[in-house]
């Protein structure tokens, strides 16, 4: 009866505790192969890391061995030592509380930092901004950050924050616009607003009058706030047919005649509120970085 009752289940505790450790270990190993460190502390720092990791299993509804994997995505995407912490932890947080897979969230993310220039300490409140368009507007966080990495370069280029970028990929997937098509239909208006401010063209007078401005004033605007200065051209776009003006006719004037990117304003234009609700969110949600949190602790 001990034998049955006792004896055979420890044995198979241990068995099973074994494994366990074992498991964990290999998958640390990928940490030691992908993350750079040398040197005589290169030994404290990975034994630190390992036991970052067991710490965070223990808060985290997610075992040793994938949160270790998620850190060795982090180490062969090029995430600083002193950053990997808390990357990882934002990624399997995300991973918790949204559609996106963690490996596909720690890819994305960090390439829209490298594509943006954001810094890689500010991973947990593009997280949170994240989590709240995804709550708060009719797409998902995985539409959004696709649609955000569509968007990203152009987006940077003028000078759109790491935010704003986030608010019109939301406002955009919330359309129901795919994101290779809206994305490179998004990019392409932005740059024709940068052509035109830098160059002071013809153009520059037709998105200025439809934004309700004067040329001086729309390129202000623009130099100083890229997203306000669209807004205002989208805004302006929107009231064109009360006006009795065709805002189809408008654009093709502008000389956007294009299919997908005549689609895409016009569309942006008839959600107008939405786009601006999608940019308040987002600045809200950036500096609170909150939302993760919440969430995933839920």
């Amino acid at each position: 009866t001990l034998t049955r009752t006792v004896t055979t289940p420890i044995m198979g505790l241990g068995a099973a505790t074994l494994k366990a450790s074992i498991d964990y270990e290999s998958a640390f190993a990928g940490v030691r192969k992908t993350v750079d460190a040398t040197g005589e502390d290169a030994e404290a720092f990975f034994e630190g890391l390992s036991d970052s990791v067991i710490e965070m299993s223990k808060r985290l509804a997610t075992g040793a061995g994938e949160i270790a994997g998620v850190m060795e995505i982090a180490g062969q995407l090029g995430i600083a030592n002193e950053e990997l912490e808390g990357f990882t932890e934002t990624i399997i947080r995300l991973g918790m509380s949204t559609n996106m897979a963690s490996e596909e969230a720690a890819s994305q993310m960090a390439r829209f930092a490298n594509i943006t220039g954001m810094q890689q300490d500010q991973f947990e409140v593009m997280g949170s901004t994240l989590v709240y368009l995804g709550n708060t507007m009719a797409t998902t966080e995985a539409e959004i950050m696709t649609m955000a990495m569509r968007i990203a370069a152009a987006g940077s280029q003028v000078g759109l924050s790491d935010q704003h970028i986030m608010g019109f990929a939301a406002a955009l997937s919330s359309l129901g616009i795919a994101a290779e098509a809206g994305g490179s239909a998004f990019s392409k208006a932005l740059r024709l607003m940068e052509i035109a401010v830098a160059t002071g063209s013809d153009a520059l007078g037709d998105f200025a009058k439809v934004a309700g401005l004067t040329e001086k004033e729309f390129a202000a605007l623009w130099k100083s706030n890229p997203a306000g200065a669209f807004a205002a051209f989208i805004g302006g776009l929107s009231k064109m047919d009360e006006a009795g003006m065709s805002a189809i006719a408008t654009l093709d004037e502008i000389g956007i005649t294009e299919l997908r990117l005549s689609d895409t304003l016009l569309r942006s234009a008839g959600a107008a509120e939405m786009i601006a609700e999608a940019q308040a969110g987002a600045n809200m949600a950036w500096s609170e970085g909150e939302a993760l949190m919440k969430e995933s602790n839920t």
